[in-house]
């Protein structure tokens, strides 16, 4: 039984060094760049494969070594059981938590893959913006460029030159609110 431990904890630890190592590489590096909702969920997805992998670790060790604990050497414990039988139900112990550490650890893979497919898919942060005030109408979009006395700034997809001279009030904003009558 020790020997099939050992040798899951072996081939899973391997495959988790690989998603992991891949996630690192392929991955956004700054969560930060994702919408606000989604670097929370990136960030709970990890925390959560840490977790679920520690404890599917622990299990796999436990199943490989057994229990971190010295028995005495006697034909019986304090019970009165055959070593036997307590050699018996330690093999089904370890059995027990293999099993564990193998759905523990595929989890965390499942995880792991989930909060990378999150960095890659997720939609990325709107970036700031700046919103101008001309008379009655307001402007608020992303600033594309800026001269002399002017700017250039998408809204709505659309790139918009704005004269600064004119404007009365200039401010940056870090997204654009909702488009609503007059605005825009």
């Amino acid at each position: 039984m020790r020997e099939v431990a050992v040798a899951w904890r072996n081939g899973l630890g391997a495959l988790l060094a690989g998603l992991i190592g891949f996630g690192l590489i392929r991955g956004r590096s700054d969560v930060g760049q994702l919408a606000p909702g989604w670097s929370v969920t990136a960030g709970v997805l990890l925390v959560a494969a840490l977790s679920v992998g520690a404890a599917g670790a622990f299990c796999l060790l436990r199943a490989a070594h057994g229990r971190p604990s010295a028995r005495r050497l006697s034909e019986s414990d304090a019970t009165g059981r055959p070593l036997e039988v307590e050699d018996h139900d330690e093999a089904l112990a370890s059995a027990r938590f293999l099993r564990t550490g193998i759905v523990l650890t595929c989890l965390c893979t499942a995880l792991l893959v989930t909060a990378v497919g999150v960095t890659w898919y997720a939609p990325p942060k709107d970036p700031p913006g700046l919103m101008i005030r001309q008379g009655t109408a307001t402007l608020c979009g992303e600033v594309v460029s800026a001269r002399r006395g002017t700017v250039v700034v998408k809204v709505d997809g659309v790139a918009m030159t704005v004269d600064l001279s004119r404007a009365e009030a200039v401010t940056p904003v870090v997204s654009c609110p909702a488009a609503s009558p007059g605005t825009g």
